[in-house]
């Protein structure tokens, strides 16, 4: 505290005597802490203070390339991810639903075998070839009886209930087909956070680098005496600024790629990274297809939206289950078929062949309300799906408008942050000179610093926002299914 204390003293009785100032022996250039350079090579983390061995380091996946496309970050996301694992379970439970719901319109055969042993006393009645009083003794019997039944007509319940899981099966494949489309966003999602991070990182490097260009103008400057030796301390407060940023994006980009990893459903240390597909130009769009208008798109997008055909299959499965329940009341018809042979003797042979047919019909008269309430929740259930698929409808509204009004923004702010970063570039050019030919302040040249790194920030987030615009865009109208699909360019 002391020692900051005499620097703030010394620096402002340097301040305040310029004549002093002058006098005094050129200083030294002070020695910087260990930079890490922006060349693409890694950066040891922190990059400034005690190094964190093995947080940085990360562990490879086998099978998995340390470097992915886009594309192939999907794939593996859909090859490893329990999110569709699980959506992929409820797919084949939907499906075994439809299995069932045809059960009681199909045949039904079973078969019978029985072995009965017998023991009487003398003067029993009982079976046998004369059946009557016998003698005692042991008797044994053998059968083989084999029977069908089958459900002939019951006013089309079974047939609705089979229509109900069915429509069930398809809504349960659109939500599949639909989680994959999630399941693409966000992997996309991290794709681009991940690179976004690691860009400014490198930027934030690069923000290092220029500022410490401006020391070095300054330090110029004072050897040459034409400023104060106070204008060190006031051109190195920048480049503090600037190693605290690096540090903090370091940190953020570690973060970045341990979240990109999850996603694809491997361990957050696993080296596994994303490869830049930044055109040569950053600004221009990946897109290929020019943008549609929000009654085009809209009308796409409940044509595409696998979350809104959910939807519509389920109002017809409540539909269909509405109409089962109300048959609950109708007869049904039910034939039955039965062909058979029993011994006849008391040692298990001499078979006799026994068969029969005939078909029963089940009058519901009283069943204590059932009907009725199963009537009732299926209604309620139609409403729900009803209400459901408007609620559908409309977010797939918002959704459309969102993307639509983010991506044009998108693309106008990158256009924008280009121009801004020229002209930023353009100012500290002129400034740095005017500076060296003492026309100009220190203060002027390092808001013109400010400027460039502000407008270099803007234009890294403008060009990762319009490719987070873009995948929004795709997921909003339901075309992301495949990332490379003929509305991509990369």
């Amino acid at each position: 505290m002391k020692k900051a204390i005499l620097i703030a003293g010394a620096a402002l009785a340097l301040g305040c005597f310029p004549a002093l100032a002058n006098a005094a022996p050129t200083p030294k250039p002070p020695t910087p802490p260990p930079f890490p350079t922006a060349s693409g090579s890694p950066l040891p983390y922190p990059a400034y203070g005690t190094p964190a061995p093995g947080i940085a380091q990360g562990v490879p996946v086998a099978g998995v390339p340390q470097r992915i496309t886009l594309g192939q970050a999907v794939n593996i996301a859909v090859a490893r991810s329990p999110v569709l694992a699980a959506a992929r379970g409820s797919e084949a439970v939907a499906g075994a639903q439809v299995d069932l719901a045809r059960v009681p319109a199909l045949p039904n055969l079973s078969g019978t075998a029985a072995i009965t042993r017998s023991n009487s006393q003398a003067g029993s009645f009982g079976g046998g070839a004369g059946g009557g009083v016998r003698a005692g003794g042991s008797f044994t019997q053998n059968s083989l009886t084999a029977n069908l039944r089958q459900l002939i007509f019951d006013g089309g319940r079974v047939a609705a209930q089979i229509r109900s899981a069915q429509e069930n099966q398809q809504g349960a494949v659109a939500t599949y087909r639909r989680n994959l489309q999630t399941l693409t966003f966000n992997v996309a999602t991290a794709y681009y956070n991940a690179l976004s991070a690691q860009q400014a990182t490198a930027l934030a490097a690069d923000v290092v680098v220029q500022n410490q260009t401006q020391e070095n103008l300054v330090l110029a400057q004072i050897r040459a005496g034409t400023t104060a030796r106070s204008d060190l301390a006031t051109a190195q407060f920048p480049t503090a600024q600037a190693r605290v940023a690096l540090v903090r994006a370091q940190g953020a980009e570690l973060s970045a790629f341990a979240t990109f990893a999850n996603v694809l459903g491997l361990e957050a240390n696993a080296d596994v990274r994303p490869a830049d597909d930044t055109p040569a130009n950053p600004t221009a769009s990946l897109l290929q297809a020019p943008l549609l208008s929000y009654d085009a798109a809209n009308k796409r997008a409940l044509e595409l939206r696998p979350d809104y055909n959910a939807a519509n299959h389920t109002v017809i499965s409540a539909q269909d289950a509405l109409k089962a329940a109300r048959l609950g009341r109708f007869p049904s018809l039910t034939g039955s078929a039965s062909d058979g042979a029993t011994s006849t003797n008391a040692t298990g042979g001499d078979f006799r062949n026994s068969n029969s047919i005939g078909a029963a019909i089940a009058i519901p008269l009283f069943d204590a309300g059932q009907t009725h309430a199963q009537t009732a929740q299926s209604q309620a259930q139609l409403d729900i799906a009803n209400a459901n698929l408007q609620t559908s409808r409309l977010g797939i509204g918002l959704s459309v408008q969102q993307a639509l009004v983010n991506l044009v923004s998108a693309q106008s702010a990158s256009t924008q942050a280009l121009a801004e970063l020229r002209k930023a570039q353009e100012v500290l050019r002129a400034t740095q000179a005017q500076y060296k030919a003492g026309v100009t302040t220190l203060p002027l040249l390092l808001n013109a610093q400010v400027g460039l790194t502000q407008a270099q920030t803007d234009q890294l987030n403008a060009v990762y926002q319009l490719r987070q615009a873009e995948q929004n865009y795709l997921f909003a109208l339901g075309e992301n299914d495949i990332v490379d699909t003929a509305h991509l360019s990369f």
